[in-house]
């Protein structure tokens, strides 16, 4: 286990940062290659990061 449960929700917080910015930068080349559905499949998964970033910021 982690010894410092902080520490874990910072890096947490990161990851969630970075795949919310990977999703949005998928998101942009589907709908340049228009293919709309895996578009929003990427907005939905960045909204969910931004929950999770939410959710885990609280907790600091």
């Amino acid at each position: 286990m982690v010894k410092d449960p902080k520490k874990l929700l910072r890096s947490m917080m990161i990851v969630s940062i970075v795949i919310g910015l990977v999703a949005l930068a998928v998101a942009v080349v589907a709908v340049a290659m228009k293919e709309y559905i895996i578009a929003a499949a990427m907005l939905i998964v960045a909204g969910w990061q931004v929950v999770n970033y939410l959710k885990w910021k609280k907790c600091l």
